[in-house]
Protein backbone atom coordinates (compact mmCIF):
# COMPACT_ATOMS: atom_id res chain seq x y z
CA UNK A 1 0.00 0.00 0.00
CA UNK A 2 1.48 3.38 -0.97
CA UNK A 3 2.23 6.00 1.63
CA UNK A 4 -0.80 8.35 1.70
CA UNK A 5 0.65 11.20 3.76
CA UNK A 6 2.29 13.56 1.32
CA UNK A 7 3.14 17.17 2.01
CA UNK A 8 -0.17 18.20 0.35
CA UNK A 9 -2.03 15.89 2.72
CA UNK A 10 -0.12 17.28 5.69
CA UNK A 11 -1.10 20.78 4.58
CA UNK A 12 -4.74 19.68 4.31
CA UNK A 13 -4.61 18.15 7.79
CA UNK A 14 -3.02 21.29 9.24
CA UNK A 15 -5.59 23.55 7.57
CA UNK A 16 -8.39 21.27 8.76
CA UNK A 17 -7.23 21.49 12.36
CA UNK A 18 -6.84 25.27 12.09
CA UNK A 19 -10.33 25.49 10.61
CA UNK A 20 -11.70 23.24 13.36
CA UNK A 21 -10.16 25.52 15.98
CA UNK A 22 -11.32 28.75 14.31
CA UNK A 23 -14.88 27.56 13.80
CA UNK A 24 -15.24 26.26 17.36
CA UNK A 25 -13.68 29.29 19.03
CA UNK A 26 -15.59 31.69 16.76
CA UNK A 27 -18.91 29.89 17.16
CA UNK A 28 -18.56 29.57 20.93
CA UNK A 29 -17.57 33.22 21.25
CA UNK A 30 -20.58 34.26 19.13
CA UNK A 31 -22.95 32.11 21.23
CA UNK A 32 -21.44 33.30 24.50
CA UNK A 33 -21.91 36.95 23.52
CA UNK A 34 -25.43 36.20 22.32
CA UNK A 35 -26.43 34.37 25.50
CA UNK A 36 -24.69 36.80 27.86
CA UNK A 37 -26.22 39.83 26.15
CA UNK A 38 -29.70 38.75 27.23
CA UNK A 39 -28.75 37.36 30.63
CA UNK A 40 -25.21 37.29 31.96
CA UNK A 41 -25.82 34.09 33.95
CA UNK A 42 -26.54 32.14 30.73
CA UNK A 43 -22.97 32.11 29.42
CA UNK A 44 -22.27 28.56 30.79
CA UNK A 45 -24.97 27.26 28.42
CA UNK A 46 -23.04 28.63 25.46
CA UNK A 47 -19.83 27.08 26.77
CA UNK A 48 -21.50 23.67 27.06
CA UNK A 49 -22.89 24.03 23.54
CA UNK A 50 -19.36 24.90 22.43
CA UNK A 51 -17.93 21.80 24.08
CA UNK A 52 -20.58 19.61 22.44
CA UNK A 53 -19.94 21.24 19.06
CA UNK A 54 -16.17 20.79 19.41
CA UNK A 55 -16.48 17.10 20.27
CA UNK A 56 -18.98 16.46 17.48
CA UNK A 57 -16.95 18.29 14.87
CA UNK A 58 -13.74 16.60 16.05
CA UNK A 59 -15.34 13.26 15.23
CA UNK A 60 -15.82 14.49 11.64
CA UNK A 61 -12.24 15.77 11.15
CA UNK A 62 -10.86 12.35 10.03
CA UNK A 63 -13.30 12.41 7.09
CA UNK A 64 -11.72 15.53 5.62
CA UNK A 65 -8.67 13.94 3.98
CA UNK A 66 -10.67 11.24 2.13
CA UNK A 67 -13.14 13.96 1.09
CA UNK A 68 -10.39 16.10 -0.47
CA UNK A 69 -8.86 13.07 -2.21
CA UNK A 70 -12.26 12.03 -3.60
CA UNK A 71 -13.21 15.54 -4.68
CA UNK A 72 -9.78 16.01 -6.24
CA UNK A 73 -10.40 12.95 -8.40
CA UNK A 74 -14.00 13.80 -9.25
CA UNK A 75 -13.61 17.56 -9.71
CA UNK A 76 -9.93 18.09 -10.39
CA UNK A 77 -10.61 21.46 -12.05
CA UNK A 78 -12.34 22.99 -9.00
CA UNK A 79 -10.29 25.38 -6.84
CA UNK A 80 -9.49 24.10 -3.33
CA UNK A 81 -11.52 26.99 -1.90
CA UNK A 82 -14.68 25.74 -3.67
CA UNK A 83 -13.98 22.18 -2.57
CA UNK A 84 -13.45 23.39 1.02
CA UNK A 85 -16.72 25.39 1.00
CA UNK A 86 -18.56 22.34 -0.39
CA UNK A 87 -16.98 20.21 2.34
CA UNK A 88 -17.88 22.68 5.07
CA UNK A 89 -21.51 22.67 3.92
CA UNK A 90 -21.69 18.87 3.80
CA UNK A 91 -19.89 18.40 7.11
CA UNK A 92 -22.06 21.09 8.75
CA UNK A 93 -25.18 19.16 7.71
CA UNK A 94 -23.62 15.90 8.93
CA UNK A 95 -22.66 17.47 12.28
CA UNK A 96 -26.20 18.75 12.74
CA UNK A 97 -27.56 15.26 12.15
CA UNK A 98 -25.07 13.83 14.68
CA UNK A 99 -26.00 16.49 17.23
CA UNK A 100 -29.67 15.60 16.95
CA UNK A 101 -28.76 12.19 18.34
CA UNK A 102 -26.91 13.67 21.33
CA UNK A 103 -29.14 16.51 22.45
CA UNK A 104 -32.88 16.73 23.09
CA UNK A 105 -33.94 18.66 20.00
CA UNK A 106 -36.56 17.40 17.59
CA UNK A 107 -35.41 18.96 14.33
CA UNK A 108 -32.53 20.68 12.60
CA UNK A 109 -34.63 23.87 12.54
CA UNK A 110 -34.66 23.90 16.35
CA UNK A 111 -30.92 23.22 16.41
CA UNK A 112 -30.00 25.88 13.84
CA UNK A 113 -29.88 28.88 16.25
CA UNK A 114 -27.19 27.00 18.20
CA UNK A 115 -25.24 25.57 15.26
CA UNK A 116 -25.41 28.43 12.76
CA UNK A 117 -22.65 30.48 14.47
CA UNK A 118 -20.31 27.50 14.00
CA UNK A 119 -21.25 27.17 10.33
CA UNK A 120 -20.69 30.87 9.71
CA UNK A 121 -17.37 30.78 11.57
CA UNK A 122 -16.31 27.75 9.49
CA UNK A 123 -17.21 29.49 6.21
CA UNK A 124 -15.28 32.59 7.29
CA UNK A 125 -12.37 30.35 8.26
CA UNK A 126 -12.37 28.71 4.80
CA UNK A 127 -12.51 32.11 3.11
CA UNK A 128 -9.51 33.20 5.17
CA UNK A 129 -7.49 29.96 4.85
CA UNK A 130 -8.09 29.55 1.12
CA UNK A 131 -8.35 33.24 0.20
CA UNK A 132 -6.22 35.01 -2.38
CA UNK A 133 -4.03 36.61 0.28
CA UNK A 134 -3.02 33.16 1.58
CA UNK A 135 -1.71 31.92 -1.78
CA UNK A 136 2.03 31.78 -1.94
CA UNK A 137 3.31 31.90 -5.48
CA UNK A 138 5.80 29.22 -6.33
CA UNK A 139 8.97 30.55 -7.87
CA UNK A 140 8.89 30.23 -11.64
CA UNK A 141 11.48 27.95 -13.12
CA UNK A 142 13.04 29.03 -16.33
CA UNK A 143 12.95 26.54 -19.15
CA UNK A 144 16.15 26.25 -21.13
Amino acid sequence: MPHLYTSANQSTIARTLILWLLSNVGGTLWLTLDFASERLDDYPIALMVGLTAALTSLAIVPLVLPFFVLMGRLRADWPRRTIALTGITLFFLLANQLLLGFIPMKSVAALLPFSLPYGVAAVLGVLWLYGPARHVAAPKQSVR
